[in-house]
């Protein structure tokens, strides 16, 4: 299976935040060829070991959370129509959408978003984005048939497959942050056969979206020296604000500075990309990332949190885009970070 195949694969799957289960099972099997150890716990976590075998080596964590933005069902109206909320999605692309909708007792159904038609809104009315609370999920149901189906809690997700565009580019849902899984999978790639002196561990890591508890965990149980969280940042379009909240796709790999991305971390990792001529980029972090770094580094006496970033275009919508290079450059850097670590290696 190719690299793009593998992000596709995981893109498609889903998982919203607090179900992850499905896809954790996929994750595992993608990354069971490149460990010694492969275990999904009881939060929906995947997480894989490979040691490098010798007595006293230091532990490098690599993290990509593989949770999804979705939606929960909050009600069923008179009509069988499926009221509910949103995790983390912007409303404004709503209307229109298919969703999958996660059922207990007929697994996954389909289901659109409807609206009033502009024909018979208000003057006034089309031009406005629609608030959640006036959209609603069509099943093709009856109130007493849709009761049968669907419970209040159950999750849904966008159903949009992931595709090829032009320029070495990728669309889809959920590439936040399965891509970066897929980096960590390209690095574990790129290191078969080198003999390393750092014990790896690297989890794909549930409910990022609403907290980032999944990554927390892990860290509390695996106690590592320095973990690596892998995140999507804001790649440059016509229509986003300009300045250094955005990325340049096709840049390379994005590297945090601050309080969440220790700066010694961050200038050392900035060293080794120069080094081994890997284009980056810089983002300047000075307090919360929004990414699993912000809970990872403050686990037991403190753990070294670096922050590392793949550009995507259209953050939190089905119609995610990322470039190809850029993927491959972040497991690039991770790789040459982990054959970079010995028992001498000190921030």
């Amino acid at each position: 299976m190719t690299l793009k195949d593998k992000i596709k694969t995981l893109g498609n799957a889903y998982g919203v935040s607090g179900d992850e289960f499905a896809v954790a099972k996929i994750a595992a099997e993608l990354l069971e060829p490149y460990v010694d150890r492969v275990d999904i716990d009881e939060f929906g976590n995947v997480s894989g070991y490979k040691s490098c075998g010798k007595p006293g080596a230091k532990t490098l964590m690599l993290d990509a959370h593989i949770d999804e933005i979705g939606f929960l069902v909050t009600g069923i109206t008179p009509e069988g129509f499926l009221r509910f909320l949103g995790m983390g999605v912007d409303q404004r692309m709503l209307p229109g959408s298919t969703l999958n909708v996660m059922t207990k007792t007929k697994g996954n159904i389909l289901g659109v978003v409807g609206a009033v038609p502009p024909h018979l809104q208000a003057p006034g009315d089309q031009s406005k984005a629609l608030p959640i609370d006036k959209l609603y999920v069509d099943i093709g149901m009856s109130y007493e048939e849709a009761c049968e189906t669907v419970r209040i809690g159950d999750y849904m997700t966008f159903t949009s497959k992931a595709f090829d565009l032009l320029g070495d580019q990728v669309c889809g849902k959920s590439l936040d942050d399965r891509a970066c899984f897929c980096c960590l999978l390209h690095a574990l790639d790129l290191l078969q056969g080198k003999e390393l002196d750092v014990d790896l561990i690297v989890i794909g890591t549930t409910k990022e979206e609403i907290g980032g508890h999944g990554a927390a965990y892990r860290t509390y149980v695996d106690k590592p020296d320095f973990a690596v969280a892998i995140d999507v940042c804001h790649a440059r379009t016509d229509d986003n604000l300009p300045g250094d909240r955005v990325q340049n796709m096709g840049g390379g790999p994005v590297i945090a500075v601050g309080t969440n991305s220790v700066p010694r971390f961050a200038r050392k990792v900035m060293e080794l990309a120069r080094a081994k001529q890997i284009p980056y980029q810089i983002s300047a972090s000075p307090a919360h990332t929004g990414t699993n770094a912000w809970g990872m580094q403050i686990i037991g006496e403190g753990i070294p949190t670096l922050v590392v970033s793949l550009p995507l275009k259209y953050m939190h919508s089905p119609v995610e885009v990322l470039k190809m290079s850029d993927v491959e450059n972040v497991g690039k850097l991770l790789a040459e970070l982990a054959m970079d670590i010995d028992g001498r290696w000190h921030l």
